[in-house]
């Protein structure tokens, strides 16, 4: 993609900095689509390399239409006073220095509504000062391991998240539902060996880590991830012993996750349900929904990045 506003914002007209704020009031009610500004829930600003901002700025230009968010999208680079673009609700800041990314948020976010930074990448130092700004941070790097490490010392800054942890929540929650059960409680203690089959090791790293920090596990309990063949994060999980097994895997044409369980005591049952589709503009919506800190996410990050 060619490093350019013009790329990210195909339909925006160009402005300087000054103009922004007067674009967009005007650019919003001019906007056939766009909802009036009192329907906005938050201001979204999008981080990372020009490459990397395509599909986002797609992501918040329908949200932005949609009457939602406020978006901002900001490619790193070594200008101080970048071109920019402005088309409804959302603008785009081409190769910004990232010593004036605050500026630049703290000039264009809406004040009176939450500020949620979508992370697609750039220095992780960057970070320490848009927690200062933002409601929420969500992650989206790759690869995320500089990020997450850097991320783990900011949790009392401010709220964070991760979109290869979104993408997991069904998974997460079908394992987690195994435990409702009187009788896998009572193996859990027996359980020696979790196996993941993924096409992302981070996400499998991910769950691995949520996982070994939520429940206590034997001594000596063994992590083993596999490579996947499916190009779908995750394929299979598989935890237990020789003897008892809980099983989450893709199903159906991955259109299903198929759930089973055998352990003493229990009849061995399986069942099907639907696998949630995750367009980006899909994972945003439900992350805007979230305000609090995510505790069990913060616990595996810090789990995960501890034994790195």
């Amino acid at each position: 993609m060619s490093s350019s506003s013009s790329e990210l914002l195909p339909s925006g007209a160009p402005v300087s900095f000054s103009e922004i704020s007067e674009a967009m009031a005007l650019g919003t009610c001019q906007h056939s689509g766009a909802t009036p500004m009192r329907a906005l829930v938050a201001t979204v600003v999008a981080v990372g390399p020009t490459e990397r901002l395509g599909d986002a700025a797609e992501a918040l230009q329908a949200l932005g239409d949609a009457g939602t968010v406020r978006g901002i999208l900001i490619s790193e680079g070594d200008t101080t006073a970048p071109p920019a673009r402005v088309a409804g609700n959302t603008v785009a800041l081409h190769g910004l220095k990232p010593a004036f990314f605050n500026n630049a948020v703290a000039a264009l976010r809406l004040s009176s509504l939450p500020t949620l930074v979508w992370w697609r990448g750039g220095r992780p130092d960057t970070l320490d000062g848009l927690a200062d700004l933002a409601d929420r941070i969500v992650l989206d790097d790759d690869p995320p391991e500089p990020v997450w490490s850097r991320a783990a010392g900011l949790f009392g800054d401010t709220a964070f998240s991760d979109l290869r942890w979104a993408r997991l929540t069904q998974w997460r929650a079908l394992m987690a539902h195994f435990f409702d059960i009187p009788e896998v409680l009572a193996a859990a203690a027996d359980f020696s060996r979790l196996t993941i089959s993924a096409s992302d090791r981070m996400s499998a790293r991910l769950f691995a880590a949520w996982l070994s920090s939520s429940i206590e596990l034997q001594a000596g309990f063994v992590v083993e991830l596999k490579d996947g063949s499916t190009g779908t994060p995750l394929d299979e999980i598989r935890l237990g012993d020789h003897q008892q097994e809980l099983v989450v895997r893709l199903a159906g044409h991955r259109t299903c996750l198929e759930t089973e369980v055998s352990v003493k005591g229990h009849r061995s049952v399986s069942r099907l349900v639907s696998l949630q589709a995750h367009t980006l503009t899909g994972l945003l919506t439900e992350e805007l929904r979230i305000r609090a800190r995510d505790a069990a996410f913060e616990r595996a990050l810090a789990h995960l990045v501890s034994r790195t």
